[in-house]
């Protein structure tokens, strides 16, 4: 089987952009935070994203996409290092925080800076701290690929989840 490589130039779309994100909305993610320092003025920076997924096991890389319109991007791609807190049910507040546009995010958000100088947030799941490797066009995004530098499992309990345009956690059910 072989494939064939699809530019944005020779892929043409009739699909309404709404109904994509209200088709794909049934889908639901996982959120976390990317954090890290911007090297300009030595704070904290972050966003918040529900795209995060491992990508390889062996070297370790992940990835995860970011819109272009992104204020907080910028700034994180320039220090080339960033740490990922895998968020927790109940961390409601922190992704509303790091989704904002507020100049001073983690003014209202515990957290410590790791032995690589990227924040972590208290009461997460993990922290990944990467490096970043590329950044490669997405569309309206960007699709960014990294290498883990450093993971830790941090806490238990049940993961934030994205949903439905809606926040909330996992809810196991029984086999009938």
């Amino acid at each position: 089987m072989t494939s064939t490589a699809v530019t944005a130039a020779t892929s043409v779309s009739t699909i309404d952009p709404a109904h994509f994100r209200s088709v794909m909305r049934h889908l639901p993610t996982g959120v976390a935070a990317v954090c890290s320092t911007n090297p300009h003025t030595a704070t904290p920076c972050g966003l918040i994203v529900g795209t995060f997924a491992s990508l390889s096991l062996d070297p370790p890389w992940v990835t995860f996409s970011v819109a272009r319109t992104s204020t907080s991007w910028p700034a994180i791609a320039r220090n080339g290092h960033f740490g990922v807190s895998l968020l927790a049910d109940g961390q409601q507040p922190v992704c509303t925080a790091l989704a904002g546009k507020n100049p001073d995010k983690f003014r209202s958000l515990e957290w410590e800076m790791s032995a690589y100088g990227t924040p972590h947030i208290h009461g997460s799941l993990g922290w990944i701290d990467c490096t970043l490797l590329h950044q490669l066009d997405g569309g309206d995004h960007h699709l960014i690929i990294a290498a883990v530098r450093d993971i830790t499992a941090a806490g238990s309990g049940d993961p934030l989840i994205f949903h439905g345009g809606r926040l909330g956690s996992f809810h196991e059910t029984t086999a009938a």
